[in-house]
């Protein structure tokens, strides 16, 4: 057996599976590795979808332009889109976030952490105040956050290179 995706990419970091309907990206798997998914439903907006995060891996894309729905609490909606506001190659702290959003860092990590579409919806450009943080719940080492410190300095990688 298996679930479902619409797309199963190969990437640098590992397989990311992809979810859309036909109106808008819905999610995004970081850590398909131990899944097996099947493809199911593919369609036109998925093409464009795989095209932008193929060409974000090959560092040719940093800024994305597919539609997104996101399903969250109006908290979560206000903290996803204040990190798309987040220009690719700068970072800010969660209490940064928090001191913008009038909240707390505990918050922000929690909102960043049910992000559903990573990398699209930049959750890894928030950092701890003295290092990189955590990622997807994990704190400070490990897999996810070696995700996390890897799409940071590809992202910079890319930046150096247009300059």
């Amino acid at each position: 057996m298996g679930l479902y995706a619409q797309a199963v990419l190969e990437t640098q970091v590992g397989k990311i599976a992809v979810f859309n309907n036909e109106e808008a990206l819905t999610g995004i798997d970081l850590f398909a590795d131990s899944i097996r998914y099947r493809i199911k439903n593919a369609n036109d907006l998925t093409e464009q979808l795989v095209s932008q995060l193929s060409a974000y891996f090959a560092e040719n894309l940093l800024d994305f332009d597919v539609p997104i729905f996101l399903q969250g609490t109006s908290f979560q909606q206000t903290v996803w889109q204040a990190l798309c506001d987040i220009p690719a190659g700068e970072c800010w702290t969660y209490g940064q976030l928090a001191k913008e959003l009038g909240t707390s860092p505990r918050a922000i990590g929690g909102a960043c952490r049910r992000n559903p579409i990573p990398i699209v919806v930049p959750c890894h450009r928030i950092v701890a105040a003295s290092g990189i943080g955590g990622y997807s719940g994990q704190w400070q080492e490990g897999k996810k956050v070696d995700i996390k410190a890897w799409l940071l300095q590809h992202e910079q990688n890319q930046i150096d290179d247009q300059s």
